[in-house]
């Protein structure tokens, strides 16, 4: 009897235990930066958002391409890069997304890589090609083909603002409410390294936000 009485007094105080754990760990006590321009709307600052992405799946010709969105619900977050046609056979730009791809693809496995190229459809054959490399064997590395006259625009939007060391072929990591919260050189280790961590890190708050906000429902 007594060990029915505990345990009923441990699941009614689990919600509060798990918040008050949630709120001291390294989730809360390590904050990304935002990217891009910042305007303040009375005393709330309003974070700069990147416009919509779509997957572009090279068919037949230029017209039958398909687009398929960047849901919030399928991309929760997503780590994208973009090569220019100069770039497309510079194997270093991508070498340490290609380590990781070839010798520890467990660790990346969850997280979507959108490799950006400019294509003018399926007759572009160079693109094609040259861009397909990392994603053979890692589904989670995503090749996006971007109609060359705009491709310049949809970069743009990416690096508003951005730090001066930033190019070409660095990672942008974007979070559910697409707001920029990272910069990443895919030419090392090291810094692919950072990226996975700070994607874990954005991922395990989401959930922490989620679980709260789930929490607030079922105890009205």
């Amino acid at each position: 009897m007594k060990n029915k009485k505990l345990l009923f007094f441990v699941i009614l105080l689990f919600p509060a235990l798990l918040k008050i754990i949630l709120e001291f760990t390294t989730i809360n006590s390590r904050k990304l930066p935002y990217y891009g321009p910042k305007t303040a709307v009375g005393v709330d600052t309003v974070f700069y958002k990147v416009g919509s992405l779509f997957k572009t799946l090279p068919a037949n010709s230029v017209e039958s391409m398909k687009q398929i969105e960047l849901d919030t619900v399928a991309f929760p977050l997503y780590a994208v890069c973009f090569i220019k046609q100069s770039y497309k056979k510079d194997d270093y730009r991508m070498a340490g997304l290609a380590e990781y791809a070839q010798y520890k693809k467990d660790k990346i496995k969850y997280i979507p890589f959108i490799i950006v190229t400019p294509c003018d459809g399926s007759g572009d054959t160079a693109c094609l090609k040259e861009m397909g490399k990392l994603s053979v064997g890692n589904e989670n590395i995503l090749n996006l083909y971007w109609q060359t006259n705009s491709f310049d625009s949809l970069n743009k939007s990416y690096f508003k603002e951005k730090p001066m060391y930033i190019d070409y072929s660095f990672f942008v990591l974007v979070d559910k409410k697409r707001h920029i919260r990272g910069y990443y050189d895919a030419r090392y280790i090291a810094e692919i390294k950072r990226l996975t961590e700070e994607y874990q890190h954005l991922r395990l708050k989401e959930e922490k936000e989620q679980m709260v906000k789930v929490n607030k429902i079922e105890r009205k």
